[in-house]
């Protein structure tokens, strides 16, 4: 199912309107094929159109977009100028910060991941589910409150920090991780997940997401108990996360740590078992080159 498609987003929809929207799009490819930067915003437009024609009248945008800094950070600048001429409302702008990350001898490491979040009309925000197990160790900034001055650590809701945004605790997915879904490489952690659909839902929400992927957001929605409505243009990425659900489902296994979504096929058939381990492989260079 395609997200710019009308009639696709109609049909998923069936008459439901959604109070979240969490869209993790790709962010240098459209159907597959390489785009440059103009049209791959006129194609983000289109499916933030449908986006908001699926919203109620009061709901949250999130949408993860990469910043090539090797290219003016595109996609992301010219996303939010796009942005600007809909009715969604910029709220944050919201960085998680990758424990691993592709070093250069000559450039600060890309360590973070963009996230943006709108709004439309007045959706309601628990700010309860910003805070982290991070302990406030920083003392000071006395302020005088009922005639006696206390310091931050007293006047706070809570012994531990808030996120804000940026988002240094929760750590991005690898391959020794019991989520880790093999293949899937811009997997999002289901932390990230949960923490904006406590923040920006309640349960029985409905939530979309368009662009599944590994399915994070339908996994999350699942362990949280919102209705989650999402798809995936690729039918092997649509395929994963019917499996990953069903896994979890049956085992309350989170993803595939030491196997992958098709493992029964690829046992069955040696040129699948010698496909996948090219994909092992390549999974493992890539996070010895991030870990450098």
């Amino acid at each position: 199912m395609d997200a710019t498609n009308r009639s696709h987003v109609t049909n998923l929809m069936n008459e439901s309107r959604a109070t979240l929207a969490i869209h993790d799009p790709p962010y240098n490819l459209v159907a597959f094929e390489a785009r440059d930067v103009a049209d791959y915003v006129a194609w983000c437009e289109k499916w933030i159109r449908n986006t908001r024609d699926s919203l109620s009248e009061d709901a949250s945008l999130y949408v993860w977009l990469g910043a090539d800094q090797a290219d003016g950070f595109q996609p992301l600048p010219d996303f939010m100028v796009m942005m600007r001429s809909t009715d969604f409302k910029s709220r944050s702008f919201i960085t998680m910060r990758n424990q691993r990350g592709y070093g250069t001898p000559k450039n600060w490491m890309a360590v973070r991941q963009e996230l943006l979040y709108y709004t439309r009309g007045n959706p309601p925000f628990n700010v309860e589910a910003e805070y982290t197990d991070i302990p406030k160790i920083l003392r000071g900034y006395y302020k005088e409150v009922g005639g006696k001055l206390r310091e931050n650590v007293e006047r706070g809701k809570s012994e531990n920090i808030r996120a804000g945004n940026v988002w240094v605790d929760v750590q991005q997915v690898f391959y020794r991780m019991n989520e880790n879904v093999n293949g899937c490489y811009a997997q999002k952690p289901l932390k990230s997940s949960e923490r904006i659909l406590n923040a920006s839902s309640a349960r029985g929400d409905v939530v979309i997401d368009w662009f599944s992927h590994s399915g994070a957001t339908l996994l999350a929605c699942e362990r949280l108990g919102r209705r989650c409505l999402t798809m995936d243009i690729d039918p092997v990425f649509a395929e994963v996360t019917i499996r990953r659900l069903e896994r979890f489902r049956a085992t309350g296994d989170l993803g595939w740590q030491n196997g992958n979504p098709f493992q029964s096929e690829i046992a069955a058939d040696p040129a699948l078992s010698s496909w996948a381990h090219e994909q092992e492989e390549e999974a493992a260079q890539t996070n010895l080159f991030a870990s450098a």
